[in-house]
């Protein structure tokens, strides 16, 4: 189980839900969810979303247990970045020292870096 999975599980138990139930409160198989709780499978964005909703759970509380940004900080970075370019370097630099998903795989710190690289020469290139 990872920390995730384990908190999935506390939530639908306090909740007094059985998988089935919370799979038809999320349109999600039951065999899905008790996979997620046993940490075989990372979930997406939207299937953090659809659990939190149905369990009457804080969204952001999950996403980060599953190693995404939660959504007000990635709003928050964007539009503090968009005040002037030095802002947006150091946002970027600061979410990526955060844990990072993409596609339900969290990103190493060769990836981060990769990233950064990336968006560096994109940046170059642009002026």
């Amino acid at each position: 189980m990872n920390k995730f999975g384990i908190r999935l599980r506390k939530l639908r138990e306090q909740r007094q839900m059985t998988l089935r139930y919370l799979a038809d409160l999320s349109n999600l198989s039951y065999s899905f969810i008790a996979s997620l709780e046993k940490g075989r499978y990372n979930p997406s964005r939207e299937t953090i979303c659809a659990l939190a909703a149905a369990l009457e759970a804080d969204k952001n509380e999950l996403l980060i247990l599953a190693g995404y940004l939660p959504n007000e900080t990635v709003d928050q970075a964007i539009t503090s970045s968009k005040s002037d370019e030095l802002a947006k370097e150091i946002e970027l630099e600061k979410l990526l020292q955060k844990p990072v998903s993409f596609n339900g795989t969290k990103l190493s710190n060769a990836d981060k870096n990769a990233l950064l690289a990336f968006m560096q020469t994109m940046f170059n290139f642009k002026k």
